[in-house]
């Protein structure tokens, strides 16, 4: 059996990882047990706010080229979740985002008719949510966010991989929540057919902003194994515009000159041109906590 240290031990089980892959200068990890994918940050303390500062959303290959300016674009993707739990929520439901970034998610959540607040540690973030919005966007955890079983819906969209411990999140959202609640959770699929044909140079393989690496059924025994039942999953619709589309190309295939050389002629087209998500890598579950 391979020795279980505190630099290759799973979040997840506890047991020992072994390197599968070195990206960007780090050791990506396999647990030798449960088969979860993970990198482990060098500065758990502080690796939040180093990571997720300012220049991460804007003009950041590992990033955003500018997250302020995607307003449309996160607003419809609210808009798309909100249809699916407008019929499982009651009227005046309380709502946490978790990595509420500026409030985009929020506001539409706000909308339905939702209470809602989100975490975000970004300052710039949250400053904008409330001076654009109104928005209730607190910098804290959700250990800190709000009683026990107060809240009908936690929403996390692409903030699972970023976590440092994704089990005691699973585990805080079930404390959170009332009987019945609901966690909903969006990322992106190690298994995908796009991640597999793109091996090492697939997007998400973007240590240390990305820590974890799930498929559909990882997630969904993580998930369920912590007290919540499957209730559906399913693809997001997305767009994304053009230039973070480029800057996510070249950043993930920097050793490979012919995707440069492919990718060149994109320079030409304005950056801010929406362009559908269609490689089928990112998926959403929601799970219901059992009561």
């Amino acid at each position: 059996m391979p020795l279980v240290t505190e630099k290759t031990k799973c979040p997840l089980c506890g047991a020992a990882g072994l390197i599968w892959l070195s990206k960007n200068g780090f050791e990506l990890l396999q647990c030798s047990k449960c088969d979860h994918r993970y990198c482990l940050p060098s500065n758990p303390e502080s690796h939040v706010r180093e990571i997720y500062d300012d220049q991460y959303f804007k003009d950041s290959a590992e990033g955003y080229v500018d997250y302020l300016g995607e307003e449309a674009i996160q607003s419809a993707s609210a808009r798309y979740y909100v249809r699916r739990l407008k019929s499982l929520l009651p009227a005046e439901s309380t709502v946490l985002d978790l990595g509420a970034a500026c409030g985009f998610f929020l506001n539409e959540f706000r909308k339905a008719g939702w209470h809602a607040f989100g975490i975000e540690p970004n300052a710039a973030m949250r400053a904008f949510g409330k001076e654009r919005f109104g928005l209730d966007i607190r910098d804290q955890s959700l250990a800190q966010a709000t009683n026990n079983q107060s809240l009908e819906l936690i929403s996390a969209i692409q903030v699972i991989s970023h976590l440092i411990n994704p089990l005691e999140f699973v585990e805080q959202s079930f404390d959170k929540l009332k009987p019945g609640g609901f966690l909903l959770i969006e990322t992106w699929d190690r298994n995908s057919l796009a991640a597999k044909l793109s091996g090492s140079n697939w997007h998400e393989l973007n240590p240390p902003s990305v820590l974890h690496w799930f498929s559909r059924a990882s997630l969904r025994k993580l998930v369920g194994s912590n007290g919540f039942e499957f209730v559906e999953s399913g693809m997001p619709r997305k767009s994304i515009q053009l230039g973070r589309a480029v800057r996510m190309l070249r950043h993930s295939w920097s050793d490979w000159t012919v995707a440069k050389w492919l990718s060149s002629p994109l320079m030409l087209v304005p950056e801010r041109l929406l362009v559908p998500y269609r490689l089928g890598d990112a998926f959403w579950m929601l799970f219901k906590k059992c009561c």
